[in-house]
């Protein structure tokens, strides 16, 4: 389902953007200067994640629309250490569970199925509660194992051994952990059927190891889902791309929008960034909120669209997200600037494990020093990057110190590209991926790179 439809007063996005117009002083202010009856979503502005995060933390929550008496507040994976939750209601919780029940039939859970949750549990975060709930809603039988990720390894390996469980449910970053733990013990799991991740992509050189762990498993996507908006989409199944999603029509509209301009892009293949609106949330609307990942329709009137990773306003480094301001922040306070120096992001992998290398155009005299202080403060405002970096599931951030000429330009728009993500997909040729545009070539490497200590 895409934006451009025209709806009949009080049908769908239309009664919750009046709703939440009459309900929400954030909405209330936001719509200030919009239509009273707009034809199409598009006519409504789009939330400003910093200015609803802000009115969120603000006393008495000037998201809501009303009080909340009952359900669940959960913290999303967040980037900083700012307040970041998101309620529901029990009955937005129950419909939102039931979505992800659906798609993890689609990717592929079958009756009689013995399934281990080995997602993230506790500390108020959605993943593993999430998956538990689904499966109870799941309209087919299955035999929950609730183990959790932050079980010992061995004792995981040990569990899953005893229980033979056909299905697991785990990031793509726990799959390989686990995975490596296995094969330092001259283990396998042959017993596992499917491999059900979300919260990051699953890599090439990532499939090779898993393969090797559990022989006879196939790993799929089984929902896209945020604790922020909920179910976004829904895997499609026979397919060879793993990030081709169906959007969860009717309960959520997902756009993908201009990156310069915001308006909605209804061709295939062109590059943008997702914007969602979810039906199902009305205690804590959720309209026009971009969810910061890029995207491009593959079939706009089926609602198929392929993800291709994080946009510019943060970067994902294995489920743990880093905020370009507070790096830019960061650097200021080390070259001890007014200004925040020119920089870019490039996303790589190697040694099956994400890296965050940061091209600064800046001269420094000691690069190693300014690196590892970066390092340091990283892991101060980044609780999530401290502890990927302690668990051994992504690399420190890498630094080059050099000149802005060196940095990679869009060829289209000659400006500098923010973020080129060299990760390998869907196990073809690196590519560096545009942030704001489409594919661009190999980008050209940087010298004085500088790393910190693990």
């Amino acid at each position: 389902m895409t934006s451009d439809s025209r709806v009949e007063p009080g049908s769908g996005w239309a009664e919750l953007a009046d709703f939440a117009r009459r309900h929400s002083p954030y909405y209330r202010r936001l719509y200030e200067r919009a239509p009273e009856c707009p034809a199409h979503l598009h006519d409504l502005p789009m939330v400003d994640p910093d200015d609803f995060w802000a009115a969120h933390r603000r006393g008495g929550n000037e998201i809501l629309s009303g009080p909340h008496h009952d359900g669940m507040v959960f913290r999303s994976g967040g980037t900083t250490g700012l307040p970041k939750t998101t309620l529901y209601t029990r009955e937005e919780l129950r419909a939102a569970v039931a979505c992800t029940a659906a798609s993890m039939i689609i990717a592929g859970l079958r009756p009689g199925d013995r399934v281990a949750n080995l997602l993230s549990a506790g500390d108020m975060y959605l993943s593993f509660l999430h998956v538990t709930y689904s499966l109870r809603e799941c309209p087919v039988p299955v035999v929950e194992l609730p183990v959790a990720a932050h079980t010992d390894l061995d004792n995981i390996a040990r569990i899953l051994q005893e229980q033979t469980p056909g299905v697991v449910f785990a990031t793509p970053s726990f799959l390989v952990r686990l995975a490596v733990h296995l094969r330092a013990h001259g283990l396998t799991l042959p017993g596992l059927r499917l491999l059900l991740y979300a919260g990051e992509a699953l890599y090439a050189d990532q499939r090779a190891l898993l393969t090797e762990a559990y022989p006879h498993a196939e790993a799929r996507p089984f929902a896209y889902v945020t604790a922020d908006v909920g179910v976004l989409a829904t895997p499609v199944p026979d397919q060879d791309d793993p990030r081709l999603y169906r959007t969860n029509s009717p309960h959520t509209i997902l756009e993908i929008a201009d990156p310069d301009t915001g308006r909605p892009i209804f061709e295939p293949g062109r590059t943008g960034r997702i914007v969602a609106t979810n039906l199902l949330r009305r205690l804590m609307p959720v309209i026009r909120y971009p969810v910061g990942d890029l995207a491009q329709w593959a079939d706009p009137h089926r609602g198929l669209l392929r993800l291709l990773g994080r946009s510019s306003d943060h970067a994902r480094v294995g489920t743990a997200k880093i905020s370009f301001a507070v790096l830019n922040s960061h650097l200021t306070e080390i070259l001890g600037g007014q200004e925040p120096p020119p920089m870019q992001i490039v996303l790589r992998r190697h040694h099956t494990k994400d890296e965050l290398l940061l091209r600064v155009a800046a001269q420094v005299t000691d690069p190693a020093d300014c690196t590892r202080a970066l390092h340091e403060r990283l892991q101060t405002s980044h609780v999530p990057y401290r502890d990927h970096i302690a668990r051994s599931l992504i690399h420190p951030v890498a630094v080059e110190w050099t000149t802005v000429d060196r940095l990679h330009l869009n060829p289209r728009t000659s400006r500098v590209v923010p973020v080129i993500d060299e990760r390998d997909h869907q196990g073809s040729p690196e590519k560096a991926v545009d942030s704001v545009g489409p594919h661009l070539s190999q980008a050209t490497p940087s010298p004085s790179r500088s790393r910190p200590g693990r």
